[in-house]
């Protein structure tokens, strides 16, 4: 089972919401690879243990931590062409979701990098 840095925070938060403990990013790795292993079996009514270690967290981190945990936004980096018109035709592409936070990088005559983060439409 494999994980990104988004569950890993996901399960950092389900431990604290749980238990009231904030686990290091290697201590969650187990909560965050049997949640997954759980929904991608679609396993219910069944025990399970992860055993989690650390305590090894920066407090500055936990912004980030936090932030990442929170399923509601996403972020992109695009390369764009630097030609006009181009990030309108690119932000066409996100609307009419709300943009949270957005960099500009020149790279050459050429394209453009932007890192982009949106909030996904709501399911209602």
């Amino acid at each position: 089972v494999t994980v990104d840095t988004d569950q890993i925070c996901n399960a950092i938060k389900l431990a604290y919401n749980d238990a009231r403990v904030i686990l290091e990013p290697a201590g969650a790795l187990a909560v965050a690879g049997l949640k997954k292993y759980i929904e991608e079996n679609n396993i219910s009514g069944s025990t399970f243990v992860a055993i989690t270690s650390g305590a090894n967290m920066d407090f500055n981190r936990l912004r980030v931590v936090s932030e990442r945990a929170d399923d509601s936004e996403r972020t992109l980096q695009i390369t764009i062409p630097e030609t006009p018109g181009s990030f309108r035709a690119m932000y066409s592409k996100i609307w009419p979701r709300n943009v949270t936070e957005f960099s500009y990088r020149y790279e050459s005559n050429q394209e453009a990098n932007v890192f982009v983060s949106f909030q996904p439409l709501a399911h209602v």
